[in-house]
């Protein structure tokens, strides 16, 4: 599948789209990328803001949650996060930076989903936690 098919299958548009291409989708992992660019929302200074990471991080999940629902056939319906637990910022992303993010899938159920996620910059752990989402995903009968 195309890596940026996500686009048509999460509800974000620009400028919240804040991922540029899912690199791996499935059942058990997830990964994308995302370069920080200068001019852009929820850019400063300082780099990518922290809230921005977390939605980073957020939309990995939710758009290659997304892709993986499509290639069995599914077609997601609606999404939410539902929850963060444990999460610690310990950096930013500056301009230029290409973050990488990834899911480890720990456990689905009922449309419930919880990963360990972490992103990453030039190698440096920048957020590491468990996000929790909702997907409403629907299969032909």
């Amino acid at each position: 599948m195309d890596p940026h098919a996500f686009r048509d299958l999460i509800p974000h548009r620009p400028p919240m789209v804040l991922i540029d291409e899912v690199t791996e989708y499935g059942a058990e992992r997830i990964r994308a990328r995302r370069v920080v660019r200068a001019g852009e929302p929820f850019v400063g200074p300082d780099g990518l803001e922290d809230a921005a990471l977390l939605e980073v991080i957020a939309q990995t999940i939710a758009a290659g949650d997304a892709m993986y629902a499509q290639s069995k056939g599914g077609r997601v319906v609606r999404g939410y996060l539902t929850g963060l637990t444990g999460v610690t910022l310990q950096g930013r992303a500056a301009v230029g930076e290409q973050v990488e993010v990834t899911g480890d899938c720990l456990k689905r159920m009922d449309g419930m989903g919880l990963f360990d996620a972490e992103a990453r910059a030039g190698g440096r752990l920048l957020a590491r936690g468990r996000f929790k989402l909702y997907v409403e995903i629907e299969y032909p009968a």
